[in-house]
C-alpha cells in the first residue's frame, strides 16, 4: 500500500444496536479508488479522523456492492459522517 490517504465517499453512516445498551457506528463508504483497502485494518487506523476498529464486510455485502462497512470506536463518532462526505482512511 502506497503512502497517499485512502479516499472514500460516505454512503450512509449508521448507529446499530449490539445487544443491551451497547452501539456501534457504521459508516458505510465506497473507495474512490479501486483495490484500495487493507484487507485486516489493524490497529491504528482513522477514518476522518474517527478512530476504527475493524470493518464489517457481512454487513457491507448486504448493504451493496462494492461498499465497505467501517465500525468506530466512539459510538457517537458517526453523527460526524453525512452521505456524500469524502473522506480519508489513514493510519496514525
Amino acid at each position: 500500500m502506497d503512502s497517499q490517504p485512502l479516499e472514500f465517499e460516505v454512503e450512509a453512516s449508521l448507529l446499530v444496536n449490539e445487544g443491551g445498551l451497547s452501539c456501534a457506528a457504521v459508516i458505510f463508504a465506497r473507495p474512490l479508488r479501486a483495490g484500495c483497502l487493507p484487507s485486516d485494518l489493524g490497529a491504528g487506523w482513522f477514518l476522518a479522523g474517527a478512530r476504527v476498529t475493524g470493518l464489517d464486510s457481512a454487513r457491507a455485502a448486504l448493504r451493496g456492492p462494492g461498499l465497505v462497512a467501517f465500525v468506530l470506536e466512539e459510538p457517537m463518532d458517526g453523527r460526524r459522517f453525512e452521505p456524500g462526505d469524502v473522506v480519508s482512511l489513514e493510519r496514525s
